[in-house]
C-alpha cells in the first residue's frame, strides 16, 4: 500500500502548490478604506475626502502650492481681475457618457447655492449634552451610545446629520455670475478681485463638476472622476466603482468601499487586523498621535506624514472675549502664558506641532515676527493678581467678589487630538488656580456652541483663513474680529499687488496674536497608514482634501 500512497501525493502535492500560487496570483478587487462618517446626497461637500474619486475642478493645485489646468486646459485673467475665462477640455465625458459642457459646469457651480441640502457627517455615534459634560472616564460610554439618544436642537435623528437651513451655514460664493460663451468657454464674473478664488476653485469641497441628483439618493450624483457611485449603505459603507470612460485613462483599482467606523482608534485596529486596507485618507479621519506611534513600526504598513502646501490644517483653541471675565485681555494674556506648548507638544509629536499663529513656520504667508507669550507661570499669576483674582480660602482655585476662576472647555470627538491636548490645558490651568471643566460634545453640538457663542474656551478648527477672523466672510464662523483686522482682511483678500496682500495678511497676524484670544495653535498633520503588501504605488498629495486624489494610478495585489 505505501508505494500506492506515495504515488497519489506525488500526483496530489503539485496540484496543492499549484491551487496555493493561483490563490496568491489572484489580483484583489477592492480596496476597503476606513471612514469616519457618512455620506448625504443633499450635500456632497460634507465629506470632503472621497469627493476627489468622483468629482473633479475646473483647476487644481500641484505639490508646490501652484494652480494648474484640470478640466479647463487653460484660463484667462482680466487686467482689473474682476473676470476668468476658462476653456474646457473637449475629451472629457462624465460617468453616464454625457460630454462635458459649459452649460453643465454653470449649473454645477450654482449648485452650491441654490440646492436645499442636509448637511454634515453622519458618525454613528453621539456625544454626551453639554450640559452633561466629560471627565476622561465616559469615553467608553461615549463610543457605544445610541446614535438617538442624548441629541441636540437642530439634529436629524434619522441621518444623525444637521441641517444646513437650521445651522444658518453660509452659502459663500466668489463670483457674481457667469457666462457662457461656447459650448466649451465659460467666464466667471467677480464683483472685485479675490486672492483665493483660482484656489478655492481647485477643491472638490467647494466646487466639484457634478451632475447633481434630482432624487436625495448618493447614487444619483455624477461626476467626471475616475469612480462613480455604486452602492450606499447608510452609516456603513459607500461602494465605488471604476468609470471606464475616464479621460484621464485607465483605471487600475476596480472598486473603493468606504467603510464607516467612527472612532479613530478603531480604525486604526481594523488596519492592523487587515479589515481595512487605508486609514486617514482625508482632514477628517485622523489617526490618533499613539497609533501613528504603533503602526509605523509594523512590516507591513507605510505611514506618511504630510503638511498641507495651500491651506494646512491648523486647529486652535478661542477664549470667548465678549464673556467676563475674559474680556479682560491681562486675563487672556495669562491663560495663554500658562500653557507650555513644549509638553502639548510632546503628545502630537506624530500627528502634528505647536505653531506661534495662524499658519506654519515655513508656510509662504506665516509671519516670522509673531511669537505666542513665552511660557511663565509665576508671570501669569502676577497678571491675574493685578486683575483682581486671589485666592482667598487656600482651596487652590483663585477668586473674584466670591466667584471662582472657573471655565468650560468645549471640543468634539472629530479629532482625537482634541481629548488629549484638552486633558493637559486643563491640568496646566489648574497649576495657576484655574479650574477648567472638560466638555466634549458631538459636532453639531459643538457647531452651535460655536455659532452662538456659547463657550468659555473652545477648540475649533481653521479652515480658511479668513473666514474665522473677516466679518466681510457671511459667516457664523467669524470667533473674533475687529476693525483693523477687517481693513487689514479687505486688503490681503482684494488688495491690487502682491506685495500689498502679503503686507496685510503679515498684519492679520499681528492682531490676532495681539489679542491673546488664541493661547494656542497647532498644526494637525495629514497622516495616511496603509498596508503596502495591498496597496502599491499609492503616492499621497500634501493638497488637503484632496490628497488621494491619485489613487486610481495604484496598484492592489
Amino acid at each position: 500500500m505505501k508505494p500506492v500512497i506515495q504515488s497519489i501525493a506525488i500526483l496530489i502535492l503539485p496540484l496543492f502548490f499549484l491551487s496555493c500560487n493561483n490563490k496568491q496570483m489572484e489580483t484583489k478587487k477592492e480596496l476597503v478604506i476606513g471612514v469616519s462618517q457618512d455620506y448625504r446626497a443633499t450635500d456632497v461637500f460634507s465629506h470632503k475626502g472621497f469627493n476627489c474619486f468622483v468629482f473633479e475642478t475646473l483647476v487644481k493645485m500641484d505639490t508646490k502650492g501652484t494652480i494648474r489646468p484640470f478640466l479647463a486646459e487653460s484660463w484667462k485673467k482680466s487686467a482689473d481681475g474682476r473676470h476668468y475665462t476658462f476653456y474646457l477640455r473637449k475629451d472629457v465625458r462624465f460617468s453616464d457618457g454625457t460630454p462635458l459642457t459649459a452649460d453643465q459646469v454653470k449649473d454645477a457651480m450654482f449648485y452650491k447655492q441654490t440646492r436645499k441640502r442636509k448637511r454634515g457627517p453622519a458618525r454613528g455615534i453621539q456625544a454626551k449634552r453639554p450640559s452633561e459634560g466629560y471627565n476622561g472616564k465616559e469615553e467608553s460610554a461615549l463610543k457605544n451610545s445610541n446614535p438617538g439618544k442624548n441629541s441636540s436642537p437642530g439634529i436629524d435623528n434619522n441621518y444623525s446629520t444637521f441641517d444646513n437651513e437650521r445651522y444658518n451655514l453660509p452659502r459663500w460664493s466668489s463670483f457674481s455670475s457667469i457666462d457662457i460663451i461656447d459650448e466649451h468657454t465659460i467666464r466667471f464674473n467677480l464683483p472685485r478681485p479675490y486672492t483665493l478664488f483660482l484656489s478655492e476653485l481647485a477643491t472638490t469641497h467647494s466646487y466639484p463638476v457634478l451632475k447633481p441628483a434630482a432624487s436625495e439618493e448618493v447614487t444619483g450624483y455624477i461626476g467626471t472622476g475616475p469612480y462613480k457611485i455604486d452602492v450606499h449603505k447608510r452609516t456603513q459603507y459607500m461602494i465605488l466603482v471604476k468609470n471606464d470612460q475616464y479621460w484621464q485613462g485607465s483605471v487600475n483599482i476596480e472598486r473603493i468601499r468606504l467603510k464607516v467606523i467612527p472612532d479613530a482608534e478603531t480604525r486604526a485596529i481594523a488596519l492592523e487586523a487587515g479589515e481595512i486596507d487605508i486609514t486617514g485618507y482625508d482632514h477628517f479621519d485622523k489617526i490618533p498621535n499613539e497609533s501613528v506611534t504603533r503602526l509605523k513600526y509594523l512590516p507591513s504598513i507605510t505611514v506618511t506624514t504630510m503638511g498641507n502646501v495651500e491651506q494646512p490644517s491648523v486647529s486652535f483653541i478661542a477664549i470667548n472675549d465678549k464673556k467676563d471675565p475674559f474680556q479682560n485681555p491681562a486675563v487672556r494674556k495669562a491663560l495663554a502664558m500658562a500653557i507650555d506648548v513644549k509638553q502639548i507638544e510632546t503628545l502630537i509629536s506624530e500627528t502634528g506641532s505647536v505653531i506661534a499663529g495662524p499658519f506654519p513656520q515655513k508656510h509662504e504667508l506665516c509671519n516670522p515676527a509673531v511669537n505666542r507669550p513665552l511660557f511663565d507661570k509665576t508671570a501669569a499669576k502676577q497678571l491675574l493678581s493685578e486683575a483682581g483674582w486671589t485666592d482667598h480660602d487656600q482651596d487652590g482655585i483663585l477668586e473674584k467678589d466670591g466667584n471662582p476662576l472657573a471655565m468650560t472647555l468645549t471640543f468634539s470627538f472629530f479629532d482625537p487630538q482634541y481629548k488629549i491636548i484638552a486633558e493637559m490645558v486643563q491640568a496646566q490651568l489648574r497649576n495657576i488656580g484655574v479650574q477648567v471643566r472638560l466638555n466634549m460634545v458631538e459636532l453639531g453640538t459643538h457647531i452651535t456652541v460655536m455659532r452662538n457663542g456659547e463657550y468659555d474656551l473652545a477648540f475649533w478648527p481653521l479652515m480658511r483663513y479668513h473666514m474665522f477672523f473677516y466679518t466681510g466672510h457671511p459667516s457664523w464662523l467669524n470667533v473674533y474680529s475687529n476693525p483693523e483686522l477687517d481693513a487689514s482682511f479687505l486688503q490681503y483678500l482684494h488688495g491690487n499687488s502682491e506685495k500689498e496682500r502679503k503686507n496685510a495678511v503679515y498684519k492679520t497676524q499681528e492682531l490676532i496674536q495681539k489679542s491673546y484670544v488664541f493661547p494656542v495653535f497647532f498644526e494637525r498633520f495629514d497622516v495616511i497608514a496603509w498596508n503596502h503588501d495591498v496597496l502599491k504605488d499609492f503616492e499621497p498629495l500634501p493638497v488637503g482634501w484632496d490628497l488621494s486624489m491619485y489613487l486610481w494610478k495604484s496598484r492592489l495585489m
